[in-house]
């Protein structure tokens, strides 16, 4: 299957504030370097001499032993870790401890080959991961829990959770009690377990957008029992595992609240999937209320665009606007208008090309209620006489 990664995203994110400064500020800003032609001889002992408003400035190259923070820098002095001249690669059995500090960016470095997590932050807030990597974990790879404010974006995550089914945690896991979370323009891919996994948040406010997540045993999206979630304008292909959906929505058992609400999907194209393009499911009990499933693109995946196994359902739930390229569904509990079921006219699927050709029944066909402004490229919807079915506005003038 041929994805197509989706650029020129713009990413709006709000400045934070936070609780009590985290360490003494010192003179002045500092940068502190690190590698062949720099002060400090190893990343640890810069990160233990920053202070916060410090730049932690790291010569491209690989740096063993990994990184474990003690000290956090203060609202509106982060301490930095940057990667200079390229990606600096930390290596070594710890990976990247964030522990429960905050104010803290890494940008241009990539943590590889943890026999743990290749990122763990407990308690943890105001984080930043820009151009941010992980590259092989025994366990997840880039782990929130209980932790706040955070920017995860332009990251690659890859090869983790190598210990399948027995490691702890996901690719990407925002879990237990984190909130605040944007996760935006990065591909997620080749993992062990999930790629991206909202789990256990029942005020969660997470943005799960523009990213790339193809070749996970899967779910490669999941949100499990959590509250206010945005998932929109992804791209999503290829699980692995037969049970498995594109995205999934779910109550599991470990769940305590047992509810799923509030969650929005749009403008998303799920494909090629080893189960369904998206899936609602309860491993025993629990309910799912107010859920908005609008404007997306389900096709070529092996057991149908939607698969329902779930018991109960309140409030408003809706499925409006979605092209069901694998056949009719059964929309169950959910109130269904304006879908399509069917080859609308996809311009090139066999390349990954699921724009609608000129002359879809598709197009124009679509209802505005709920309609996103948008579609998955950025366009803004309506292009013609109405709005699109599916994850794409038309193209032609």
């Amino acid at each position: 299957m041929s994805i197509r990664v989706l650029a020129g995203v713009a990413l709006l994110v709000a400045a934070a504030t936070g609780p009590t400064a985290e360490g003494a500020a010192g003179p002045g800003p500092r940068t502190r370097h690190v590698g062949p032609h720099g002060t400090y001889p190893s990343v640890q002992a810069a990160a233990d001499a920053a202070r916060p408003g410090d730049t932690v400035a790291i010569e491209a190259g690989t740096y063993p032993g990994g990184l474990t923070v003690h000290r956090g820098g203060s609202p509106g002095h982060p301490i930095r870790f940057r990667g200079e001249g390229g990606t600096a690669v930390l290596t070594g059995a710890g990976g990247l401890a964030v522990g429960g500090h905050g104010w803290l960016e890494f940008t241009d470095v990539t943590v590889s080959g943890s026999t743990r997590f290749g990122v763990y932050a407990e308690g943890a807030h105001d984080l930043v991961f820009d151009r941010f990597g992980v590259d092989g974990s025994r366990d997840g790879g880039l782990v929130l829990v209980g932790t706040r404010r955070v920017r995860i974006t332009g990251c690659d995550i890859r090869g983790t959770n190598a210990r399948g089914t027995a490691a702890d945690h996901e690719a990407l896991s925002i879990a237990s009690g984190s909130s605040d979370v944007e996760v935006s323009g990065c591909h997620v891919h080749d993992n062990g377990e999930e790629g991206i996994d909202v789990k256990y948040d029942d005020a969660a406010r997470v943005k799960i957008h523009h990213n790339v997540v193809t070749g996970n045993r899967g779910p490669n999206i999941y949100v499990d029992s959590s509250s206010t979630v945005d998932v929109y304008a992804n791209v999503v292909g290829g699980t692995r595992e037969a049970t498995k959906a594109g995205i999934g929505l779910a109550v599991e058992d470990y769940s305590e609240s047992r509810l799923l609400s509030k969650v929005r999907v749009f403008d998303n194209l799920s494909t090629g999937n080893a189960q369904a393009g998206l899936s609602l499911w309860v491993e025993s009990t629990g309910t799912m209320r107010d859920l908005t499933i609008v404007n997306n693109t389900f096709a070529g995946n092996a057991r149908g665009s939607l698969l329902i196994d779930a018991d109960r359902f309140t409030g408003t739930n809706t499925l409006r606007n979605n092209v069901f390229g694998d056949g009719p569904v059964d929309a169950g509990p959910f109130a269904a208008d304006h879908n399509f079921a069917g080859n609308p006219g996809f311009a090139d699927p066999a390349r990954g090309d699921y724009h609608l050709v000129e002359g879809s029944p598709a197009v124009d066909a679509g209802s505005p209620e709920c309609a996103p402004a948008f579609d998955l490229d950025g366009a803004a919807r309506p292009a013609g006489a109405g709005f699109d079915i599916g994850a794409y506005e038309r193209r032609w003038p």
